[in-house]
């Protein structure tokens, strides 16, 4: 028999802290075989994402590791640094959560992409930027040679996990680590992908090792499922069969906590709603200049094209669609980030069309509609405590100095998002990911909006701490009377949010309905499409770019190789 392309055994991990070494991760031991797909589950801060970044060498100088961690047979810990480097340079590859945060913004897609085909692979440039691009078809990003030519801000956050995953298989490693790589994607983009992922794991015998909080996707993606919680490795089951055999109460928690595709809905009390709308939005229209696919120049690219829609107060709508189908600046011309090119937006009655003629009419804005964004880690003042930033967001739209009524109105808040007032000196490197969006969530309701925005706010979270917020949400709803406006990819989300739902295609309305006539008995084919790539028993991704039958090259194996390139 072969040694695992990847065992663990024991692995323990201590961060430094002033009383002394505090031990993270206590007993992590798992195996993947070749070809093999392994999912890593457990809610946030279970010390998932510890281990993979101790396997690819990632983790801070000053935290401390005992254990073992073998690749291909090889104890990292008895090769020298040089081998290490080498080893983690060519054998394994590593996406990330989240690429926006591991991209340079200055540099364009395509200097990320060749950077290592031309350093370390010791790739001319010219076939290094062919590469690439077949790197980037692989994964299913449109127009992959104009993409070259963009910057990171440029692209949505699914096209930029697109190429975050292209990027770990440029050098051909034997061993993927995905970290959470789905949950920026929409559903079909997420079955593409993790379906290159199965072709690849066939054509290429590369082994997975998946880190993700979604336990449908890890049943149907996965060979096996190792389940954590507090820093140990507490369950590893079969993929196919994990609900009827586990043992464990936390695992049988973990998979009750699982928003269910075919769930009943949930639908809000009619008392909730208000027959007069909060918000209008009627032919709105936008787009962007974009860089030429090739040469000089510029294109024109229509993010959104004749967006009607209207939201009750009270009540709560769901935009959902596919990567680049326009969501997101549909929200951010509501709540006034972007400009309109056509169409108008009323909320309350008055007219956003034009801009805010002075500071208090921003003001006011600003007071009437807040966003809550996906990832509240950059969405947050990591130097602000939360008793700072909450504080701050009820002077600005209170303009209120007295310190009693300022200080009690920020215990209403935590009150109101379920935190506990010993996190008000907590910085947002010391929260958990829930926490944080449930501090982004608070700093909103601070301005006592009529509208809250939510773009991709549950995407990132854990199973558990997503159905806690969702619930968090609906219970603000019904108590505040705001409307929600949820901007998602996740068709569950909108089942257990939302009493309508848009469905958007390239910047255009598809469907738009009451939630249960859509997700129950869809009229539009892309629609079908959408519910079809939800993960669920007996699903299997299905890919529909067609895989490349070009052989794809073996780069840089070997150093000697290397040098006679060069």
């Amino acid at each position: 028999m072969t040694a695992p392309v990847l065992q663990l055994r024991g692995l323990e991990i201590a961060m430094p802290t002033p009383e002394g070494p505090r031990t993270l991760v206590h007993d992590c031991t798992l195996d993947v075989a070749l070809g093999e797909s392994v999912g890593l589950v457990g809610e946030s801060g279970s010390g998932k994402t510890l281990s993979v970044r101790a396997i690819a060498g990632l983790l801070p100088e000053s935290f401390t590791t005992g254990g073992t961690i073998a690749v291909e047979g090889q104890d990292l810990a008895a090769l020298d640094e040089r081998a290490r480097r080498d080893l983690r340079a060519h054998r394994i590859g590593m996406a990330f959560q989240t690429p926006r945060a591991h991209l340079n913004p200055l540099r364009t897609i395509g200097d990320f992409l060749t950077e290592a085909l031309i350093m370390v692979g010791g790739v001319a440039p010219a076939a290094a930027e062919r590469r690439a691009i077949e790197l980037l078809d692989e994964v299913g990003v449109p127009s992959p040679a104009r993409r070259l030519r963009q910057r990171p801000a440029e692209l949505s956050g699914g096209l930029l996990q697109r190429v975050m995953i292209a990027s770990t298989l440029a050098m051909d490693p034997r061993l993927l680590l995905a970290d959470e790589i789905t949950t920026a994607l929409d559903v079909t983009t997420q079955e593409e992908v993790m379906a290159v992922i199965g072709d690849l794991r066939r054509h290429r015998d590369l082994s997975l090792l998946f880190i993700t909080h979604d336990l449908a996707l890890a049943g149907a993606v996965c060979d096996r499922v190792v389940v954590m919680k507090e820093g140990r490795t507490i369950e590893t089951l079969q993929a196919a069969t994990m609900r009827r055999d586990a043992t464990e109460d936390y695992t049988r928690i973990l998979m009750s906590a699982s928003l269910d595709a075919d769930a009943p809905l949930l639908v809000a009390p009619e008392a909730a709603l208000d027959d007069h709308p909060v918000l209008r939005v009627d032919g709105l229209r936008k787009s962007f200049r974009v860089r030429a696919a090739h040469g000089a120049g510029h294109e024109i690219l229509t993010a959104v094209d004749d967006v009607t829609l209207a939201l009750s107060a009270g009540g709560s709508l769901g935009i959902v669609g596919e990567s680049g189908s326009g969501k997101s600046t549909t929200a951010r011309i509501i709540c006034g980030l972007e400009r309109a090119d056509a169409g108008t937006v009323h909320v309350a009655g008055e007219d956003w069309s034009t801009p805010a003629r002075s500071g208090a009419e921003r003001r006011a804005r600003a007071k009437a509609v807040q966003m809550v964004f996906q990832d509240p880690y950059q969405s947050l003042d990591r130097r602000q405590t939360v008793r700072q930033c909450l504080t701050e967001a009820v002077r600005v739209h209170r303009r209120a100095d007295d310190r009693s009524a300022v200080a009690a109105r920020v215990t209403e808040l935590m009150a109101a998002v379920r935190l506990d007032d010993a996190l008000l000196d907590v910085r947002p490197r010391s929260l958990s990911g829930g926490q944080r969006q449930r501090v982004a969530i608070a700093r909103a309701l601070a301005a006592e909006p009529r509208i809250l925005v939510l773009d991709e706010a549950v995407s990132a979270l854990d199973v558990t701490t997503q159905v806690e917020v969702l619930t968090l949400l609906e219970r603000i709803r019904l108590d505040t009377g705001v409307a929600l406006l949820m901007i998602t990819h996740d068709l569950t989300v909108i089942r257990r949010l939302c009493d309508e739902v848009v469905v958007m295609r390239d910047g255009r309305m598809e469907e738009h309905g009451d939630t249960a006539s859509v997700l129950d008995d869809p009229q539009a084919d892309y629609t079908r499409l959408l519910l079809d790539s939800i993960p669920r028993a007996g699903w299997v991704p299905q890919r529909r770019i067609p895989l490349r039958t070009t052989p794809i090259p073996t780069i840089g194996r070997d150093r000697h190789t290397r040098r006679s390139r060069r």
